[in-house]
């Protein structure tokens, strides 16, 4: 595998993780990140960005416990992606 496919493979498995965990993923396709938000919440300030390239999230600081939480979860998940690969 090229460094490319690497990245959609990683970035594949993280997406579907969010997705377990009840987020959809929201692409406004700039290419860079991409939004979790979850099913029925509509406080933006508790969504979670994800960029494709570093492979992490960030999350307001005001955004709620289980949102960081969450976050948290997901970045441990891409870590584990990541080493798969290296």
């Amino acid at each position: 595998m090229n460094k490319t496919e690497i990245k959609k493979a990683i970035n594949k498995a993280v997406y579907q993780y969010a997705e377990s965990l009840g987020y959809s993923v929201h692409d406004d396709n700039d290419g860079s990140y991409v939004t979790f938000v979850k099913d029925g919440n509509s406080n933006g300030q508790d969504a979670i960005d994800y960029s494709r390239s570093r492979h992490e999230t960030y999350v307001l600081n005001w955004a709620s416990s289980e949102t960081k939480a969450d976050a948290a979860l997901i970045d441990d998940y891409a870590k584990e992606q990541v080493s798969k690969y290296i």
